[in-house]
């Protein structure tokens, strides 16, 4: 069904199909950090392929910056090509 769906928004304009693709790589984050970290985090926007993350304090978007190059190449793996060159953590308390 989604393939399907894509198909369809693909055609009518380029601004759907790349929502589309954005939501789909956003659903990775799940796979692509363990639980502990998927629990204090949430993937907000793809954005000229940076990748804006919303931590649950200060302290979590600091110790995810310092692992920033490996999530980045898992996230990449996980996608199937390279989609993601950096990545911003930000602290919204109450992830």
């Amino acid at each position: 069904m989604p393939q399907k769906l894509q198909s369809i928004l693909s055609h009518l304009g380029g601004g759907f199909s790349a929502a589309l693709k954005n939501c789909e790589l956003l659903s990775l984050w799940p796979q692509v950090v363990d639980d502990r970290v998927g629990k204090n985090t949430e993937p907000v926007k793809i954005k000229n392929r940076t990748l804006y993350v919303a931590a649950a304090s200060p302290a979590w978007a600091q110790e995810l910056s310092f692992l920033k190059r490996e999530i980045i190449n898992k996230f990449n793996l996980m996608a199937g090509e390279e989609v993601i060159s950096d990545i911003r953590f930000k602290s919204a308390e109450g992830v």
